[in-house]
């Protein structure tokens, strides 16, 4: 197979971080960067730093290029399930920036879609392909640590220095959005604990919107967490505490346990602290280079992603469900059936 012509939608940071790791990969061809009318500067400035073949600004356009094999959506959220149903009734494999979508209604539609199509869909759940998380994931995959107990996850990430930047103003329409830091923020603790420890089949939470008042949304939220194989589990939201960026892991188990990079097993002598792995934990770790690089080997081999429309989309039901739990004051259960 040869290099894939790859657009990329949207040009905000994210974007951005997709199309310099599309323009070094030996397999890839940075074709087209679109965007929307009011950001075609930046789509241009772009293009000409990362020797892209075309800039647009019409979607549409893009759709119908026959030249283009596989699209990026990194739009907002709630663009992500039309677009998506377009690309593939248009034959072109998506790449979409998580989360999948909004709703659970509309992830639907995209895995109809995608098992209707001969296309392949990759949701971008970046955390799995970090050093530390895959490294967890095998811990308790070979069973090095036992069966789970209790999971927690925490996304903690201040917006309030986002909040007034060009571009973000979608990020506070929740008739379109929801619930932003929960949909958007708290996807990726939720999204590792049920790679690592199995489907979250109930929820718990409350929410509360304390630190950025004007929000039309929780800015902190804290969910109880019930999986499939009966261990359970916490995940914190906060997009407006006044502390630095953190997204914290750990998981308990039959044998041992991992908090962060920090290791302990059970049974071994006189060992009774925690023992630290030689994992170094970036504050922020984008992977784009290493989702690129193993959705087109699963492009190329015909295997199914790591995260595909039904993953992505169970991922969101969970955050669905703590939206429920909240506004309920009751548990929610998730749904999981797509």
């Amino acid at each position: 197979m040869g290099a894939l012509n790859i657009a990329v939608i949207g040009t905000g940071y994210i974007g951005g971080e997709h199309i310099k790791a599309i323009a070094a990969h030996p397999t890839a061809q940075l074709h087209t960067i679109c965007s929307t009318p009011r950001s075609e500067s930046i789509a241009e400035n772009l293009a000409a730093t990362y020797h892209a073949k075309k800039v647009d600004t019409a979607y549409q356009n893009v759709l119908q290029d026959p030249d283009v094999d596989l699209l990026y959506l990194c739009t907002p959220n709630s663009q992500h399930w039309n677009q998506a149903v377009a690309a593939l009734n248009a034959g072109k494999h998506v790449f979409v920036e998580k989360p999948l979508a909004v709703t659970v209604a509309e992830c639907q539609k995209i895995v109809e879609a995608a098992r209707g199509s001969d296309k392949q869909v990759m949701v971008g759940h970046g955390a799995r392909f970090s050093n530390i998380f895959e490294t967890i994931h095998k811990l308790v995959k070979d069973n090095t640590l036992g069966e789970a107990c209790f999971v927690e996850g925490d996304y903690v990430h201040d917006l309030k220095p986002f909040l007034p930047l060009p571009g973000h103003d979608w990020w506070m329409d929740p008739d379109k959005e929801g619930q932003l830091p929960i949909i958007g923020g708290a996807c990726h603790p939720l999204d590792l604990m049920r790679w690592i420890a199995g489907e979250i089949v109930e929820v718990s939470a409350y929410g509360v919107n304390k630190n950025i008042p004007d929000a039309p949304w929780y800015d902190t939220v804290i969910s109880n967490l019930k999986f499939e194989s009966g261990a359970v589990g916490k995940c914190l939201v906060s997009c407006g505490a006044e502390i630095p960026y953190n997204m914290n892991f750990s998981y308990h188990g039959t044998k041992g346990s991992i908090v962060k990079n920090k290791l302990f097993l059970g049974g071994i002598p006189h060992v009774e602290d925690f023992m630290e792995l030689p994992i170094q934990i970036p504050p922020e770790d984008h992977t784009c280079a290493e989702e690129l690089d193993h959705f087109l080997t699963c492009i190329e081999t015909g295997n199914p992603p790591l995260i595909d429309a039904v993953d992505g989309a169970r991922s969101v039901a969970v955050c669905c469900a703590i939206i429920e739990s909240i506004e309920s004051g009751g548990p929610a259960r998730v749904f999981l059936d797509f």
